[in-house]
Formats: C-alpha cells, structure tokens, sequence
C-alpha cells in the first residue's frame, strides 16, 4: 500500500484553526540537483535556496529520515523535493506526511505550499493560487494532485514562453534551459523581495487558508 492511500488524506483542505498555529512546510518542485540547477523548470528550488541562505534559514529540522531547512523561532518548513518533476506527488508524500505528523504532536495545524514554474507568466512576476487550484497542466503540480490532493497552495514562479511558442517541442527545450544572467539578476532582486513579503504574509496567516 503506498504512502498516499495508506495515510494521506487526499481530500484534505488547511482550514484556520485559532486554537493552533501553523506549521507551514513551503517544499520547492523541479529536477534533480546538481544537474538541472539554474534550469527555468527548477525555479522554485533556486528560489527556496536563494530565500533560505539570505534569510537565515540555515538550520536542519529532522523529521523520518527527511531533512528540513529552518530556523529556531519560524513556523516555516523548507524542503527542497528530491527526484524528477514530473513524479513531483511520490516523492513529496511521505515528508509531508511527517510534517503532519509532527504537527499533531506538537498541536499545530499542518499547511502545505509548493513552489513551481509558471509558462504563462513573464520572468520577474510571481502569483499565489489558492487551495484545490488546476494544475493547468503543469505535470509537477497534477503529480502532487493525484497523490496527496489539492489541500495546498501554490506560488507560481514565472519563467514566460520563448517567443510566446506554444509547441510541446519548444516548451519542452525551453523549460530545460538555464537562466540569462540578466534573468537571474531579476530572480534575485524582485522576485525574491516578493517571494519574501509571501513568507511574511503566510507566517501570518494569510493565503494558506484560501
């Protein structure tokens, strides 16, 4: 029995509890390292790891045999999701499954957020989609769907289109490509101040809910 059906509510949805704070696990989804590092579809892993070194998430919480990125006071979670992205929901299921776990010996109230690559927006912009959103397509997001449920929110990470193409072959070569220097400089400057005003909002209670 697998992971999903054996302990994982699929129907699942966070919902405020004001008895119990959050415990946010905030898991990037992408490629394997080191080999598609600096790739657009692997955004979210460079900007979790990017967020966590600048912000002093440089503490390793241990739940199982899963390792997690954070610090001695935040309710954050930052787990960077192994494996290839298209299987995205097998291999987060088990370390969200701790984190819930974690979070009911704790008595806190378990959320979860992935971080993914979005075509359809432009390279410097990012949006948070709430709870049970479509995956539109996004193989990484329907993988996480069919397994562990809609019960998440999302942060999509735009990486735009090249030349606005469309072609599975273009976008296939295009997602898998690196960043221009220029690019990065915009990851790092915009898209890392709002990612960052995000984390603030959602410690507070705000998006995870919706």
């Amino acid at each position: 029995m697998t992971v999903s059906t054996a302990r994982l509510d699929r129907g699942r949805l966070a919902r405020k509890d004001p008895e119990k704070s959050p415990l946010i696990l905030v898991s990037s989804i992408g490629n394997p390292s080191p080999r598609y590092d600096g790739t657009r579809h692997s955004v979210g892993h460079y900007i979790l790891e990017k967020y966590c070194d600048t912000h002093g998430f440089n503490g390793v919480s241990t739940l199982g045999r899963y390792e997690f990125r954070t610090d001695s006071t935040s309710p954050l979670l930052f787990y960077h999701n192994q494996g290839y992205m298209n299987v995205s929901g097998d291999n987060l299921a088990r370390p969200w499954l701790e984190v819930m776990m974690e979070a009911e010996s704790r008595d806190m109230n378990p959320v979860l957020v992935v971080i993914s690559d979005e075509l359809d927006i432009d390279v410097g912009k990012m949006k948070v989609r709430k709870q049970t959103s479509s995956a539109r397509g996004h193989n990484g997001l329907r993988s996480i769907q069919s397994v562990i449920g809609g019960g998440y929110t999302s942060i999509k990470v735009g990486i735009g289109r090249a030349n606005g193409s469309k072609d599975p072959d273009v976008v296939a070569k295009y997602v898998l490509s690196k960043f221009s220097p220029a690019q990065l400089e915009v990851l790092d400057g915009q898209v890392m101040e709002e990612f960052s005003r995000v984390m603030d909002r959602m410690v507070r209670g705000k998006y995870i809910y919706e």
